[in-house]
C-alpha cells in the first residue's frame, strides 16, 4: 500500500511511486483466516491457559464457522481468497462491493447486496479488504454495529481505523460483538494508545501480521525490484 506516502509531493518532485499488492495476497488472505478461527475457539487464551498447567476445557469452548454467514467488505485479491477459503469451510458468504458485479459474486456462490444498510443484518462474521480512504475511515462503528446481528464476530487486517476502536472496545464489552480479531490499528506501532489492548472480552490482536510471511517478503522484493527495472528502462 502506498497510504504512508505523500504520492502528490513525491508526484511534484519527479518520483515515480509503485505499488505492489500481488506479492502479499496469500499471506493476508490466509492471516484473515487463521484470526477468524483463532477467535472461534479461543486459541490465544486457551493457548496461554494451557502453558499456566491448567486445564479449563469447558471455559475456552468455541463455535465454528460452518454454516455460520461470513460478510466480506472488499471482494478484491485479498477479499476473493478469503472468500473462496470460507466457502470452503461451509460458510454462506455475502458480499459488499461497488466495484464488483452481481454475476461474479453469485458465480462465486454468494449472496451481493447493493447496500451496507441491508449488508450489517445478515453476517455472523465480517471482515474488512478495502483501502483506507475517506469513505472507508470509521466504516464500522457504533451506528453500523448496532445494526449488526447480536453476537457478531469481526476481522480487521486490512488498514486501522477503518474499524472505529474505541467503538469497537465499547460493542465487545457491552456483548453486541462476541468477538474481534484484529491485526491493524489507527497508530501503528504506537500500540499502548489503542483502546482495545485495555478491552474487557474476547478480542485476539496482532502486530500487523498480514504480509509477514518469508514468502510474502520475497514475493514483494520481486514485485518492487521488477518495477523498478521497468521505470529505469522507461516504463
Amino acid at each position: 500500500g502506498v497510504d504512508n506516502i505523500d504520492v502528490d509531493a513525491a508526484t511534484q518532485k519527479g518520483i515515480i511511486v509503485v505499488n505492489s499488492p500481488d506479492g502479499n495476497t496469500m499471506a493476508a488472505s490466509e492471516h484473515t483466516i487463521a484470526l477468524m478461527l483463532a477467535m472461534s475457539r479461543n486459541i490465544a487464551p486457551a493457548a496461554a491457559s494451557t502453558k499456566e498447567g491448567k486445564w479449563d476445557r469447558a471455559k475456552f469452548t468455541g463455535c465454528e464457522l460452518y454454516k455460520k454467514t461470513l460478510g466480506v467488505i472488499g471482494l478484491g485479491k485479498i477479499g476473493s481468497h478469503v472468500a473462496e477459503v470460507a466457502l470452503a469451510l461451509g460458510m454462506k458468504l455475502v458480499v459488499f462491493d461497488p466495484y464488483t458485479s452481481k454475476e461474479v459474486v453469485e458465480k462465486m456462490g454468494g449472496e451481493y447486496v447493493t447496500s451496507l444498510d441491508d449488508f450489517w443484518g445478515k453476517c455472523d462474521y465480517i471482515t474488512v479488504h478495502v483501502p483506507k480512504t475517506k469513505e472507508t475511515i470509521n466504516l464500522i462503528n457504533k451506528d453500523s454495529i448496532a445494526k449488526m446481528k447480536k453476537g457478531v464476530r469481526l476481522v480487521n487486517c486490512a488498514r486501522g481505523g477503518i474499524i472505529n476502536e474505541t467503538d469497537l472496545k465499547e460493542a465487545i464489552e457491552n456483548g453486541q460483538v462476541a468477538s474481534a480479531a484484529i491485526d491493524v490499528y489507527e497508530n501503528e506501532p504506537n500500540i499502548t494508545e489503542c483502546p482495545l489492548i485495555r478491552c474487557e472480552g474476547n478480542i485476539v490482536l496482532t502486530p500487523h501480521l498480514g504480509a509477514s510471511t518469508q514468502e510474502a517478503q520475497i514475493n514483494v522484493a520481486i514485485d518492487v525490484a521488477e518495477q523498478i527495472r521497468e521505470v529505469l528502462s522507461g516504463g
